[in-house]
Parts: structure tokens; sequence; C-alpha cells
């Protein structure tokens, strides 16, 4: 490879292993042009955030040559980041440690040597992002997608030169989405992006690079990839299961309709109601339910919910809206005020803390519950800790295993599967819990489409009640019939998906 003055970053005969030997980069080489924008695309697994960290110094170069700004980058050295590079990590708490995020955003610009400026800076950004009033808030009151672009904003804050984005549309409303598309239009440094939203990134980057297993599968025009379903399918990114709306409205038609929840006034002693003459009983329902940070801010308003045994749910909205919060609720993790019903019981004190043994949740971020050194341990610990005898343990494991496509995974290492892989073993991990309602926040980001069309057929095999979370609105209609639309901590819409 060639490294002259056009030139802004490259490599030659990258290589890169893990210290248990596993090989992660495989003679990659190529070079980006100052100013080009190039998509970095390929299966979960198949190395490109490695290939970020490489690129701006987070992860020594190990074999092979790196260059930047036309000259080499030393070889074998203790990690040292790029000066004028900047990185934008796939999860976002990995940027966030500071009292607000006003003191995060602010912290790059301080260690740039910017003095008083920097706070005023940070403001800027924030504004930039839509998070001007969230300013003086600690990292861990925002929601995932908050967290997002905060991170953004503290990267975009030092001014980088050359920008590397990982992910930075994930768990992002639509809305914000489009913020972020229209903030990194305007950027005018090299600008490198990984994301599985190929329709996004067409409209940000001229050119594709495509890694398949630590290798470059394909370099060309982002445009070229795009008319390419062959080239596409062969690398996971054959996003187009999600262009039939005669298979939604299909699939929409034959689930069972969803009843609009009426509360009640007070709670008698017949618990059942009546919704055109047939008697439901709610598996879970919430009456006038609120409820409030520990610093006053209140989060959710007169929530009135009712979740039927076997109803599918989507419950979607803004970024901050609540959602996440509703479903902490629903757990048992944190109590706000007003009434919670579980099979007409009302929720409370003791019986609060056994909510676990019906109601399953499965994270954004699978990495958060996977700790076990297998997958067969993962998938066994539930069942274990409801004190269930080896044998009826092994069939559950086997039978969510088998239900998420896992089979044949038991002594896999969790933490050494794909993206795709780790999701479906956290939704086994609640399966073999038998739950009546399963509760997923965000399945569907950071995987790549064939990891998304498997990830759909396992969703809608599963026999439990379910509430999918989510800015998907492809898997909201495919899967549920109807959706709960959060606002500002209320519910503004329950029924159909009338605005889809």
């Amino acid at each position: 490879m060639t490294v002259d003055g056009q030139n802004h970053i490259g490599c030659a005969g990258l290589r890169f292993h893990y210290p248990d030997g596993a090989q992660a980069i495989s003679d990659v080489a190529f070079s980006l042009r100052q100013g080009e924008r190039v998509a970095l695309v390929g299966r979960n697994g198949s190395g490109k955030s490695t290939l970020m960290r490489l690129l701006c110094g987070l992860l020594p170069c190990q074999d092979g040559e790196i260059f930047y700004r036309g000259e080499p980058v030393a070889k074998n050295t203790a990690p040292a980041p790029l000066v004028g590079v900047g990185i934008l990590f796939q999860d976002p708490d990995d940027h966030l440690f500071c009292n607000t995020i006003l003191e995060d955003v602010a912290f790059g610009p301080l260690n740039q040597g910017k003095g008083i400026e920097s706070h005023s800076l940070a403001l800027s950004w924030l504004k930039k992002v839509g998070l001007a009033e969230k300013a003086a808030s600690p990292p861990h009151f925002l929601s995932h997608g908050q967290k997002k672009r905060a991170a953004l904003a503290a990267v975009l804050a030092m001014e980088p030169e050359l920008l590397l984005l990982d992910e930075p549309a994930a768990g992002l409303d639509p809305v914000q989405t489009e913020a972020i598309a229209a903030i990194l239009a305007e950027y005018r440094g090299t600008l490198v992006i990984i994301d599985h939203d190929l329709p996004f990134l067409a409209r940000l980057c001229e050119r594709a690079i495509v890694l398949s297993d630590g290798a470059i599968g394909h370099d060309e025009p982002m445009a070229s990839l795009m008319r390419h379903p062959h080239s596409l399918r062969e690398h996971g990114l054959d996003f187009s299961f999600r262009l039939s709306d005669d298979l939604v409205t299909e699939r929409s038609a034959s689930q069972k309709n969803h009843h609009h929840y009426q509360p009640r006034h007070g709670h008698s002693d017949d618990k059942n109601h009546r919704n055109g003459g047939e008697e439901i009983m709610p598996l879970l329902e919430l009456q006038h339910f609120s409820y409030r940070y520990p610093d006053g801010t209140l989060v959710l308003a007169d929530i009135n919910l009712g979740i039927q045994a076997g109803e599918r749910v989507a419950l979607i909205g803004e970024n901050g809206a609540g959602k996440s919060t509703l479903a902490a609720c629903l757990l048992g993790l944190r109590q706000g005020s007003g009434q919670y019903f579980h099979h007409g019981g009302e929720v409370g004190g003791k019986n609060r803390r056994q909510l676990w043994r019906h109601i399953g949740m499965v994270f954004q971020n699978s990495a958060d519950q996977l700790f076990c050194p297998s997958c067969f341990e993962e998938v066994a610990f539930g069942p274990s800790q409801m004190r269930l005898g080896k044998e009826e343990t092994a069939r559950r494991v086997a039978s969510a295993l088998a239900a998420v496509r896992l089979t044949g995974y038991e002594e896999r290492v969790p933490l050494h599967l794909s993206g795709g892989e780790r999701k479906r073993l956290a939704i086994a991990s609640v399966l073999s819990m038998e739950p009546e309602l399963l509760i997923l926040d965000e399945p569907t980001a950071g995987l790549d489409p064939a990891s998304q069309e498997i990830l759909l057929r396992v969703l809608e095999n599963i026999p439990a009640a379910f509430i999918l979370i989510t800015h998907d609105l492809f898997f909201a209609r495919y899967l549920c019939p109807s959706a709960v639309v959060l606002h500002h901590g209320k519910i503004i819409h329950d029924g159909a998906h009338v605005m889809m």
C-alpha cells in the first residue's frame, strides 16, 4: 500500500490476535483519504470494533503497519490514543463517568487545555444533540438513547479530525436518528462508521469496507454494495426481509386483538372486569401508577395499563419517555405510587420480591446479564435459583437453547459468542425460567440484519406474553398487534398501530 500526503490513515498487512490466541484481524490493508466517509460493515463478530480500536491506538499494533498522517505508528508498544482521533464506543457508559453530563462533555476539551471555554463548548454540543435541558443531570438518570447522544457530544466537543463511530444510531428513536444524521452530514473531517442500518449509512458514506472473519471481503462504493443482493446476503447484511408490508399486514391480522385497557375505580372483590361481554383477568395491571427519581423528577405519571396472559404489546416512545423505567417497575426493581396488581392480587412488600419468578427481562446490552463460564450454566442459573431438580433444569436448558437456535452451544463461553448469539442466549436464560411475561429492551440494537431475521423467527414462536420495548417499528408491527406509546412519562396511545 502506498501512503502519501493525501492519505489520512491506513494500514498494511495488519493482524491482531487476542491473548487466548483467537485471530481477530487478518491481513487487512486499506487507506482513507482526508475527508473520506467510509462505512465499516459486516456480521457481528467479524472484527469491526477491534479494527476501530487498532486505528485509534487503543489496541497495540502487533503485526503489520498502521499509518497516520503519513507516518507509521509504533508497533508492539503500550496502547496510546492517536492525537486528533475521536472514537464513539458502542456502549455509551464507557464515556460517562462524571457527576453531570455537562462535566462529561467538558472533560475532553478541559484536557486539551481549552480552559474556561470548555463548559460553553460542552453546552453548545449538548444543545446540538438535544440534551441542553439535561446538562445538570447525572448520567445514570438518562435513558440509553440519551446516554448515546451525550457520549457523541463528548467526542465531538474535542473537535477530532478523524471520527470513528461504533453504532452511533443504535437505541435512538427516529427523530434523534435524523438529528444525529444531520450532525454527521455537517462533519468535515474523515469519518468511519460501524452500523448495521445500511440505509442510514448510505446517506452518509460514499465507500463501504466489508469485513468477514477479520479480513476485507469487499472494498467498494457504498452504492455498489447496496445494488448487489448477493454480496449483502454473503456477509449477513441483507435487510430485504423488512421490505414486505404485505407480510406485516398478514401477520398482524392473524394475531389476537388487543383489548384497550380501561382503569377501574377501586378494586372490588370480583376482580374480573368485562370488555365487550368477555371476562378478562389481566396478568398485570397498573392503576394510577407514578414514579419519581430520588431527586424528585417525575418519570411516570398516572399510568393505567393492563397486560393479558399471552398478549404481545410493543412499548414505544422517544428516548427518555420512561419505557425502561416502566419495565423496571413491572419487574419490581423500582417501587412507585399507585396500585400494581398481578393476577388480581395487589403487589407490594414481600410478593414484589417474588415477581422475578413470573416476569423475565432481556436487557439492551446482553453482556449485562451474561456472567457464567458456559452457555449451559448461563441458561441453568435461573432454574437453579428456583431450586428445581437436575433433570428438570437440564430439560429446561435444552428446551430454551433449542427455542433460540443454540442447541450444541452448551459448552461455549458466552462472551466469546457473536452479538446475535449473545442476545439469543440472554433470551434463553430467561425462557428457562418459563416466565408468564417476557420484557425485551431494544432486542435488535447492534445486530446485523442476518441476526435480526433469526431473532424475528425466534420471538414469533415464544409462547409467553411479552412487552417489546423498541424503536424498530418493523419488529413492533410484525410481532405485536398493538402498541402502548409513552410520551414524557404518560401513555398517549394504547391500541392498534394507528401511527404506523
